[in-house]
């Protein structure tokens, strides 16, 4: 006699859900990122007034929150580790560099950012230090972001230009010239020849720490009187991954 085979049921499989990734409003977003920073920005020594600082910083995270999906002005602008990240990056080559004694705090009256973007660093420093503040960027909408993120954080020291920074004209001396994500530093040596003050004016130039200056980047330094040429290079973290970043600095002669 045969007997009949019973079919089983499959067994039911437990699907876990994938936890959604919180939405978080411009406020929330820039309340977060002042949270970060709040311990950790006055051991820096560069920013004039810890408070008011950090006040403008959470009105920029918060536009940054709005504009930057638009405008594409940073990867991830609704991420407060990204902000918190740049914001940094910023601001720290400042304190390494007045640390060194390279960039004398006290006598920085007048600063030039070429290639603003997003603000990174030229809103950032131009929030920390009391300075007049020159932000040169090509293109139009991020100019005008910057002119709205400098209104939006109180920065009466900041003017934007809406120009390449080759057609600069430089009526006045520069305390300090500053440039992030440099590419060629050709061109910025120039700008910096003709814009910096000579009894040691700085170029700080943001880079990446495998970023190399051969003998050739130091003998078009020195054809643009810049002198001194000083790499450090310095962790920062940005959420679970610690990246390795560097500032290069040259001082007018």
């Amino acid at each position: 006699m045969k007997r009949k085979s019973i079919a089983k049921a499959p067994k039911k499989r437990t699907v876990m859900a994938v936890p959604r990734k919180r939405v978080l409003t411009p406020e929330q977003i820039a309340a977060e990122v002042r949270e970060q920073l709040a311990p950790a920005i006055a051991p820096l020594g560069v920013v004039a007034n810890t408070h008011e600082f950090l006040g403008r910083i959470e009105r920029m995270a918060a536009m940054l929150a709005v504009w930057g999906p638009k405008i594409n002005l940073t990867a991830h602008p609704r991420d407060p580790d990204e902000i918190v990240f740049h914001v940094f990056d910023s601001i720290i080559p400042v304190s390494i560099a007045a640390s060194a004694k390279i960039l004398r705090m006290a006598r920085t009256h007048r600063m030039l950012d070429v290639g603003s973007g997003a603000g990174f660093p030229g809103l950032v420093i131009a929030a920390a230090i009391n300075a007049s503040v020159t932000l040169v960027e090509a293109r139009r909408k991020r100019a005008t972001f910057l002119n709205e993120a400098a209104v939006e954080m109180g920065l009466k020291n900041v003017r934007v230009e809406c120009m390449r920074a080759e057609s600069l004209e430089l009526h006045e001396e520069y305390d300090l010239i500053t440039s992030r994500a440099v590419g060629d530093p050709g061109a910025l040596f120039e700008i910096a020849g003709r814009g910096l003050r000579r009894d040691g004016g700085v170029i700080m130039l943001y880079v990446s720490a495998d970023q190399k200056f051969d003998e050739a980047t130091e003998a078009a330094a020195h054809k643009a009187g810049l002198f001194d040429g000083v790499r450090s290079v310095y962790d920062l973290r940005h959420g679970r991954d610690v990246f390795h970043r560097a500032v290069a600095t040259w001082t007018r002669r």
